[in-house]
């Protein structure tokens, strides 16, 4: 009798030992060596994939505790399965029902900067394909044209993707927190089905303008100013069905003048600098223009010069020599404030009289009244008896600045 009980505890046992301790060892050790395949790894990838809408390869993905994974050499690629954005390493923690991504660097390049600005506006856009809250913090940030290889220090930055009561926004701030950051909002739009996006905030470290011009998917900016050129500034406003509207404030400089002027009649040479005070903006067209332009030496066609002196008002100075046409005339410096309104364009010259100085002397002196900015408009187009707009550049002026409500010429 006490044989047959043992017997019977035995297999008890047995059996307890086999289901409770062998069975989910084995469970663990086929997850464990499953999650090490390259056919995990492959699926992972393919399903976040799917989710942003490109294709993803990396070198491997590592569950290093639960709910956290980490991945080495993430390459997100375009549609020719070019490498767009390089992600060395990083950290992806699920909490709840929020996303936690940690990367020790990034570099950033404009090709990376218009896929993640991309990414960013399908998030804004599409709340049911990107649900939850993504919180990524980036330790070192480097915003260049060309991916380096090693992460230059620029400190870091943390990028805030959440729901609003009235719809969704990204936040991003500079790390360690200062007043340097960005806020874009969605918002219902004044009309049925219609939606507005509200930015706000500064940037105080200048970025390359590749690199905004990327993000704002707009390429002619980055070919009008130079590759060189760099942007900082601060914006509150919101652009709609109506197009943009509010304040924008900031500095530009590192402009190529060569680039600028290359759709004019006539070229510039040297680099510029463009200080905007205030930049006010109403459904989609300038309101209002206040900014300092301020140049080194260069050098300026004297068909230019005759267009500045003809159209625009401008005073010859007595630096002034008549040269032959197709000339070029040396320049020292440039320094004039500028503003632009309903009343058109006003030039002063802010150290002294002249705007434009060589080494023998003044130039140009600013006119004496404002100018219609259709003037402006025959300024930038070519010397015929054509109405404008007869170039790119003038017809894209005069459907973007205000026209004069008063007459064509008013007095300071």
């Amino acid at each position: 009798m006490f044989v047959a009980q043992q017997a019977a505890r035995s297999r008890v046992v047995r059996a307890t030992f086999v289901v409770a301790c062998l069975i989910p060892c084995a469970w663990l050790a086929c997850c464990a060596i499953w999650r090490r395949t390259s056919a995990h790894r492959d699926g992972v990838l393919l399903e976040w994939g799917a989710v942003i809408g490109m294709r993803l390869s990396a070198e491997s993905i590592d569950h290093i505790r639960p709910g956290v994974l980490r991945l080495r050499g993430l390459i997100v690629h375009d549609d020719h399965g070019g490498a767009v954005v390089q992600l060395p390493l990083l950290e992806v923690e699920a909490a709840g029902s929020e996303l936690r991504v940690r990367l020790p660097g990034v570099s950033c390049p404009p090709a990376a900067a218009a896929v993640i600005a991309s990414l960013g506006r399908r998030w804004l856009d599409e709340p049911a394909r990107f649900g939850g809250n993504v919180v990524i913090d980036v330790a070192r940030l480097d915003v260049g044209t060309q991916p380096s290889e090693g992460i230059a220090g620029r400190g870091g930055v943390r990028v805030e993707c959440v729901g609003t009561e009235g719809g969704r926004a990204i936040r991003l701030r500079a790390e360690p927190e200062t007043d340097e950051g960005i806020v874009v909002q969605s918002l219902a739009g004044d009309v049925v089905d219609t939606r507005r996006i509200a930015v706000r905030g500064a940037v105080t470290t200048p970025l390359p303008v590749a690199v905004v011009a990327a993000i704002l998917d707009w390429p002619a900016l980055a070919q009008a100013v130079g590759a060189e050129a760099a942007l900082a500034g601060s914006i509150d406003a919101h652009v709609g069905a109506n197009g943009w509207q509010g304040a924008f404030g900031g500095v530009l400089e590192g402009i190529d003048l060569a680039a600028l002027t290359t759709p004019l009649p006539w070229r510039v040479t040297g680099n510029a600098r463009l200080s905007i005070d205030e930049c006010r903006m109403v459904a989609g067209r300038v309101a209002s223009v206040r900014a300092r332009l301020m140049t080194g030496a260069g050098s300026l066609e004297q068909e230019g010069l005759e267009h500045l002196v003809s159209s625009l008002g401008c005073r010859p100075g007595p630096g002034l020599r008549q040269m032959p046409r197709g000339s070029d005339i040396d320049f020292v410096r440039s320094d004039m404030a500028v503003a632009i309104d309903d009343r058109g364009l006003r030039i002063t010259g802010v150290e002294g009289s002249g705007i434009v100085m060589s080494s023998g002397g003044v130039l140009l002196e600013p006119p004496v009244a404002g100018v219609s900015l259709d003037r402006v408009a025959r300024a930038l187009s070519p010397a015929t008896p054509l109405a404008v707009p007869a170039t790119p550049i003038s017809g894209w002026f005069l459907s973007r600045f205000p026209f004069p409500q008063g007459p064509a010429e008013t007095r300071r």
